[in-house]
């Protein structure tokens, strides 16, 4: 899909800076796509505020002022802007970008303009995904320089640590990238489908989230050089850091492998609706012999009006059920429950917690795909292919499926966020496949935003409502509803998502809700762009 006229929302306003050897870009408070003699060196510099809830602030643009010496050649950016959330400022900062000869240096000055609790405050550092493989030097505060590689299979953990700076070589270009203000490491940002490894700063082994006051300070800079390889001297005496390595095969605990079994062509299902059951269409309205995958939670009051509206919004076509619960035991009940209640599909559960199948969970889907002879039993997370790739060594004695959720928009709303995350999915989809090593996998919900918050330090919501009037989980996750749901663009997205996630071994793929606002048929019945993806079916 074209990023350029497919998405239907507002592209971002963009100007092009040109600068002796530098080009880059200037989309909203970032720095983007920076290039050197024409090699992609960076794919941004930006400030981003994350809130408790690793929310990521809405930054609006104050002013920008840019001043060009062709002469020199020099450039100086400023870049005023606010950073909020729900329409409530917290922060205001600046950039200041400037240009010399060989390098660009961005220096970032904030203060917090109410109190508010952070995770993360800072400029991060964009590196491009077609580094995977390419050598680089990691710099420390206190010890010798390491090796590293950029991951080429996606890596669960942090790739660099206690970094200041950075030296690497791509396509005859030197290049070096200083950090200062903070403590800053790296990360793998494709876990997310994000087109890019992330520098950033505040380690994750720090303490958060940490309350500010109005008035707190923030300071902190990023240098860039380029320059012809080898115009840099060596970095002094290096030693072996943590190369990572290609994700092992992974064995049962026997020894043995998972059995591979060749997989017919993936079987397309929904979400089930989550909106308000005012905004629900017609049940003729709504698309027919799809599964339905749908997400109890055991011991909610609602737990059992969220499965008759799933097989309402079924038609007699199975469900996927996937419990939400820490106890084995009441797993075992409701699945009995749900099977004397109609066709399923299979039926799987994590704890809401930690969002993945845990042993204990694992060893209660066994048991009941014994009572029930045929039952398809499926373990994973329902959060980011991030909590699968971490936490795969729970998963070693366990030889059926796996699963794992998509959303583009964990970090950024961005129109570019969006389209480019398609061809970050692929990837994703084959480190999962991977990871099976010839275990099925289930993917999905895919959906345009987070439909729960899986990385929220808040409690979560006390559910009192025994029915789904006013709806139910994801209607109740901010943000989780796309403005662009409904567009043209977003039912080629899903298309395009279909196509990413499509390999060998994939046997379902969950697309959005059935209906609402977050569906594929709207609230007045009319099928939505996305609807087109299903029609073979029904």
């Amino acid at each position: 899909m074209s990023d350029d006229d497919t998405w239907d929302r507002a592209p971002d306003s963009e100007e092009v800076v040109a600068v002796g050897p530098w080009r880059f870009v200037l989309r909203g408070t970032e720095i983007a796509d920076v290039t050197h003699r024409g090699v992609p060196i960076l794919r941004a510099i930006r400030f981003v505020t994350r809130d408790h809830d690793w929310r990521t602030a809405d930054d609006t643009v104050l002013r920008r002022s840019l001043e060009v010496r062709d002469d020199v050649p020099s450039a100086h950016v400023r870049i005023e802007a606010t950073s909020g959330y729900d329409g409530v400022t917290v922060l205001r900062y600046a950039l200041d970008l400037s240009i010399d000869g060989g390098t660009v240096a961005v220096d970032a000055s904030a203060t917090t303009t109410a109190p508010f609790r952070r995770n993360r405050i800072g400029l991060v550092v964009l590196h491009t995904p077609t580094l995977a493989g390419t050598p680089f030097t990691v710099r420390h505060a206190f010890a010798p320089p390491t090796e590293q590689v950029f991951p080429t299979w996606i890596a669960p953990h942090q790739p660099a640590t206690d970094v200041v700076g950075y030296a690497w070589t791509v396509d005859g270009i030197d290049a070096e990238l200083h950090l200062s203000g903070d403590c800053f490491e790296m990360e793998d940002q494709r876990n997310w489908t994000d087109a890019s490894f992330k520098t950033y700063s505040t380690p994750l082994s720090e303490p958060f989230p940490v309350p500010l006051d109005a008035g707190t300070a923030i300071h902190q800079s990023v240098a860039l050089q380029c320059g012809p390889a080898g115009a840099f001297p060596p970095p002094g005496p290096l030693r072996p850091g943590g190369t990572p390595s290609p994700a092992p095969a992974l064995a049962l605990l026997d020894g043995s492998a998972p059995t591979t079994a060749v997989a017919p062509p993936p079987t397309l299902q929904l979400l089930a609706g989550s909106a308000p059951a005012a905004e629900r269409p017609d049940d003729v309205a709504l698309l027919t012999g799809v599964p339905i995958l749908v997400e109890p939670v055991l011991g909610d009051p609602d737990a059992a009006a969220v499965l008759a509206s799933a097989r309402r919004d079924a038609g007699g076509a199975p469900l996927d059920v996937r419990f939400v619960t820490d106890d084995p035991e009441a797993l075992r009940a409701a699945i009995d429950a749900v099977l004397a209640t109609g066709p399923v599909v299979r039926v799987g559960a994590v704890d809401p917690t930690t969002h993945v199948t845990t042993p204990a969970l694992q060893d209660a889907l066994r048991a009941a795909a014994r009572a029930h002879d045929g039952l398809e039993v499926v373990a994973g997370t329902r959060a980011h292919f991030t909590e699968l790739n971490r936490s795969i060594e729970l998963f070693r004695a366990w030889d059926g499926p796996l699963a794992f959720s998509v959303t583009p928009q964990m970090h950024d709303r961005s129109r570019a966020q969006v389209t480019e995350s398609v061809r970050m999915q692929r990837w994703v989809v084959m480190s999962a496949s991977r990871l099976a090593a010839g275990r099925p996998l289930h993917v999905g919900p895919v959906t345009l935003r987070p439909r729960l918050n899986a990385v929220a330090t808040s409690p979560r919501r006390v559910v009192t409502d025994p029915t789904v009037v006013r709806g139910y989980g994801p209607q109740s996750v901010p943000d989780a509803t796309d403005p662009g749901q409904h567009s043209r663009a977003a039912g080629e997205w899903f298309a395009a998502s279909v196509a990413a996630l499509t390999v060998p071994g994939v046997a379902s793929i969950t697309l959005a809700e059935a209906w609402g606002p977050r569906g594929v048929v709207t609230s007045d019945g009319a099928h939505s762009p996305a609807a087109r993806v299903f029609r073979s079916i029904g």
